[in-house]
């Protein structure tokens, strides 16, 4: 009997607030424009959440590729 799966990256804490935050402002954002039209807020709050969950993503990759090329031009 072993641990988990070693290969298998946990969510750290950011991402799931990346995630929470997105889908609390797709909420808002869902009743706004569509009101209480059965489970769109909810969609949309779940889009909400990818999106965030995808910048939060895409951000860290930008500020990785910048670190790597500020450190190859240091050498």
């Amino acid at each position: 009997m072993t641990g988990p799966d070693p290969s298998r990256r946990r969510m750290e804490t950011r991402d799931i607030a990346a995630i929470l935050i997105g889908l609390q402002v797709g909420l808002v954002i869902g009743l706004l424009a569509v009101g209480t039209t059965l489970l769109a807020p909810l969609g949309v709050g779940l889009l909400g959440g990818a999106i965030g969950f995808g910048v939060r993503r895409a951000r860290l990759e930008l500020i990785r590729r910048a670190l790597r090329s500020q450190l190859r031009a240091a050498r």
